[in-house]
């Protein structure tokens, strides 16, 4: 089921939206799904949106957790290396 929705564009982009669409033969509207769903499908490769959809973890995995990190010493929790890591 398609839903409505209001889009606000800067005058400039709305003509290059009109020039291309009217270069392809399609409709405005068709060129802005088309972009959208290009923009999501990138997005959706994106690290922190795959790792977003990880459940938390349960009443019992939490408690096991804190007594584990409640156990850690300032040493434990001291820097021992740094990296940087591109994605």
């Amino acid at each position: 089921m398609n839903k409505t929705m209001s889009l606000k564009l800067e005058e400039n982009l709305f003509s290059e939206i009109k020039k291309i669409s009217a270069i392809f033969n399609m409709s405005c509207s068709e060129f802005i799904r088309n972009a959208i769903k290009k923009e999501l499908d990138e997005k959706k490769n994106d690290f922190i949106v795959k790792l977003s959809d990880f459940p938390f973890c349960d009443d019992e995995e939490e408690k096991e957790l804190v007594s584990f990190l409640n156990t850690l010493t300032e040493e434990d929790l001291k820097i021992s290396k740094k990296e940087i890591i591109k994605l």
